[in-house]
């Protein structure tokens, strides 16, 4: 039987085997070295899950440093946007739980779910934003702001707001600077506004001319966040704009006719676009449904919206049934995603295709403890695998 034992050497890993070959050598065993250059460390390290990633640091020092290296978690989570995941959060006796299952490229297949990091939580989630989640959670007498990625279980508490007032948090990231941002929206008008990755963690206050208060949906499309709100001082629905760069709001009312999408659908992204999903129920589907809309804002500046209205076939009923699905989003084949609000067994996602009416249902394994709780869904998850204090 041949043991294999690992030195590492500055640049190179050195695999030594030991075999017994020559009766002339002093212990009739020769040492045969394999030095692994590192760009091939990167290219096996890349093959593998972001869970396996928190492992692999273990395995050397060099190892290690390969893992932090900024090349490296860059083209990490390049290779991860060309194959993301669904996400599952589900939500269990105050505590949340992360699943990941491999977004399907043949949606015929059934999928199982991996189990990923479970948490405390205290209220509502922010949706996964280039690998990394934001909520709040309770710690002894106090509630805290959390940025949590849920490949790798890391979490990272923000320092107390300037202000004892709760307010609602989103996560943002710009792509230009590679930055993220978390945004906390007061209804006074004042905001506060928190960049990672900017040495010392500090709020600094903004300015906002419209106090409003915000919706329950949000988005965040190419470095600008997206949500719905309501105008105090008019009482009118609003859209309102976040510009991640330059931290300025900009507002756009919502015309009388799309005030349900807007405020009670689903927003999404619609090939780089701001949009919307709504149903007779709002942002839910079931078996009674009888259409489908989807907005899409054409143009911010002249306040341009198309509608599209796409009538549910006769099947409709009978494949969903009484299930109460809810909208995730739009794939990028333009395939309408729901999901299930609660744990069922079997739990089945939908892909409807808007064009071709047609609808496919993937059984997604893993997850039956959690039957009858709550269950957040969604779309196009990276994986990102750089450590939150290099983030920070």
């Amino acid at each position: 039987m041949r043991r294999r034992r690992r030195n590492v050497a500055e640049n190179l890993l050195t695999i030594s085997r030991r075999s017994t070959k020559k009766k002339n050598s002093p212990n009739g065993i020769v040492k045969n070295s394999v030095q692994i250059p590192v760009d091939i460390i990167i290219e096996i390290l890349l093959r593998l899950p972001a869970k396996s990633i928190a492992t692999c640091r273990c395995v050397s020092k060099l190892w290690g440093s390969v893992i932090c290296r900024q090349d490296f978690t860059e083209l990490f989570l390049t290779r991860s946007l060309h194959r993301p995941q669904l996400l599952f959060c589900c939500k269990k006796n105050g505590n949340l739980f992360f699943f990941s299952s491999p977004q399907l490229q043949n949606p015929y297949e059934n999928s199982s779910a991996i189990s990923l990091m479970n948490f405390s939580l205290s209220s509502k989630i922010s949706r996964p934003v280039n690998g990394l989640i934001c909520f709040k959670r309770k710690e002894t007498n106090e509630t805290v702001t959390v940025i949590c990625n849920p490949s790798t279980g890391q979490t990272l508490n923000l320092p107390k707001p300037m202000t004892s007032i709760e307010p609602i948090s989103f996560l943002v990231y710009e792509p230009i600077e590679k930055q993220y941002k978390v945004l906390l929206s007061y209804e006074s008008g004042e905001h506060q506004v928190l960049t990672l990755g900017s040495g010392e963690l500090s709020w600094r206050m903004i300015k906002c001319s419209i106090p409003h208060i915000p919706g329950m949906s949000e988005i965040c499309i190419n470095g600008v966040l997206y949500y719905p709100a309501i105008n105090l001082s008019s009482g009118d629905y609003i859209i309102v704009y976040f510009d991640a760069k330059s931290e300025k709001f900009s507002f756009v009312t919502v015309m009388e006719e799309f005030i349900k999408a807007a405020h009670d659908g689903e927003l999404i992204n619609y090939n780089g676009k701001l949009a919307s999903l709504v149903s007779e129920r709002d942002c839910f589907v079931d078996g009674r449904s009888k259409t489908i809309e989807l907005w899409v804002l054409q143009d911010a500046e002249k306040k341009e919206w198309s509608k599209h209205t796409y009538v549910l076939p006769p099947w409709w009923q009978d494949m969903v049934g009484t299930l109460d699905l809810r909208f995730v989003g739009l794939t990028r084949t333009n395939e309408i995603m729901l999901s299930p609000c609660y744990q069922t067994v079997p739990f089945d996602v939908f892909y409807f295709n808007i064009e071709k009416k047609t609808m496919i249902r993937v059984a997604i394994e893993g997850m039956e403890a959690f039957q009858g709780h709550i269950v957040f869904t969604y779309l196009d998850h990276v994986e990102n695998v750089k450590l939150l204090q290099n983030i920070f």
